[in-house]
């Protein structure tokens, strides 16, 4: 009869089988024990995930104001120019007219 170690062939394959059972065990343990904690955390953390949601779109929607505001500020900054040009206008005529006097 032929042996490895002092092993049967046949105690060599119930000791390779009961390895990787082991194996097999310990391999399915470490993945379900990952996605129980995984699980814990995406539901420990949901509620900091939710007010990152809020806070990204209330900064949204003030980048949004702010580019109104700055138009709006644009605008006004163009029609006070205009103002400015009419009002300096305004200003040459009188001192023609009264140096006509």
């Amino acid at each position: 009869m032929h042996s490895l170690l002092g092993y049967s062939w046949a105690e060599i394959a119930s000791i390779l089988a009961v390895i990787s059972v082991l194996f097999s065990g310990v391999y399915w343990l470490i993945r379900h024990s990952a996605k129980v904690l995984n699980n814990a955390i995406s539901i420990g953390t949901y509620p900091l995930q939710q007010q990152f949601k809020e806070l990204t779109n209330t900064i949204k929607q003030l980048n949004g104001n702010f580019e109104e505001q700055r138009k709006s500020l644009k605008k006004l900054e163009d029609e006070v120019e205009e103002h400015d040009k009419t009002i300096l206008l305004h200003d040459e005529k009188i001192k023609r007219l009264e140096e006509r006097k």
